[in-house]
């Protein structure tokens, strides 16, 4: 096998909890040439970093790079990219941790079938350590010609699962590179929705293995443990509307590719969804529920050209759902909230 070297990068902020046995399973990797960034975002918990490190034999193989002030996960994710000089790039929070031969699978996967990224399997854990669900890939290979948009079709036209996590992924980092994929920086409480978008639409193959790799803390006090428990915020539900839009200009130029019917459907699935956890939330005012809610029930792309897909049964009900007036949309939304509709078929469908 081939020992190419690999970037581990790892934004740093708090977390001192669990950010000493997450450091450690990122370096006590079998894999052996593993360059390590951290990125310093100026949180409370660097000084737990430099005592691991101070004793770890790794710790000559980790370049820390501080960033003058607090500027986000999505910022620290692309200084740590930005930074990497391995042929490919891994990235992790500080507070989960990863199996010993995770990067080893990855990369045995990536050199078995060289793709534009391969995602790994995970479980969830939770603060008392106790593991649980996740997500569980089958072996599956995708790929296609450059420019046939195969795993956006895999993924939106055929409604196969790729969830939109950026983390435990192995990326060619050309692949990023050619394509200008970069986390945005004004995102700086989900980063993960926009750069996954990104790579979903650009990559021509991917591999999903079964192997976990990575054990995901559901830890109650990150952003997303608040946004489960207390519902959005005024500043998640701001940034959500705005990745929406930024995904309705971004597919315009496959307005005639068959994957482009499945693409709305999932920008009017995610306005109806986000629109819902926006209209449920106690800490958005009503005044800016109806503007959040009335921006992402509001459809503004291209309509389809020749050959832009099929009309599918979950495609048709959503346009016609969209075409109501947006004061019967608005109702109905909140029809949903008033009878708790997400508790009742979350057994059933991630709502």
């Amino acid at each position: 096998m081939q020992n190419d070297k690999i970037t581990i990068g790892i934004p740093i902020y708090n977390a001192a909890e669990w950010l000493e046995r997450s450091l450690l399973s990122a370096l006590n990797q079998t894999y052996s040439n593993i360059e390590y960034i951290f990125v310093d975002d100026k949180g409370n918990s660097m000084d737990i970093v430099r005592q691991v490190l101070e004793t770890h034999p790794r710790g000559n193989d980790v370049r820390i790079i501080a960033h003058e002030k607090n500027r986000g996960i999505s910022a620290s994710r692309n200084t740590a990219l930005n930074n990497a000089t391995g042929r490919y790039f891994f990235t992790m929070d500080c507070d989960d941790t990863i199996a010993p031969d995770c990067i080893a699978k990855l990369y045995a996967a990536m050199c078995e079938h060289p793709v534009d990224f391969v995602a790994g399997s995970f479980v969830l854990e939770d603060m008392q350590g106790k593991k649980f669900g996740g997500c569980h890939y089958s072996q599956t290979l995708v790929e296609g010609e450059e420019g046939s948009h195969s795993v956006a079709y895999y993924r939106y036209g055929s409604n196969h699962r790729i969830l939109a996590y950026a983390w435990n992924r192995l990326y060619d980092i050309d692949f990023l590179r050619k394509h200008h994929i970069q986390w945005e920086e004004e995102y700086t409480l989900i980063d993960d929705a926009w750069f996954t978008y990104q790579v979903l639409l650009c990559a021509k193959s991917c591999l999903l293995i079964p192997d976990v790799t990575l054990f995901y803390l559901c830890n109650s006090s990150s952003v997303t443990g608040r946004a489960s428990a207390q519902g959005y915020s005024e500043p998640i539900a701001r940034q959500f509307v705005s990745i929406e839009k930024k995904k309705s200009a971004y597919i315009a130029p496959l307005a005639d590719a068959k994957v482009y019917r499945g693409l709305l459907a999932d920008i009017m699935k995610m306005g109806v969804y986000h629109s819902y956890r926006v209209i449920a939330s106690l800490s958005i005012s009503p005044k800016l529920q109806r503007k959040y809610a009335y921006n992402l029930l509001h459809l503004d792309t291209i309509p389809p050209r020749s050959g832009a897909g099929n009309y599918t049964l979950w495609y048709c009900t959503l346009r016609l759902f969209f075409a109501l007036p947006m004061s019967l949309k608005l109702g109905l939304v909140r029809l949903m909230v008033a009878i708790d509709l997400k508790q009742k078929i979350k057994r059933w469908i991630h709502f």
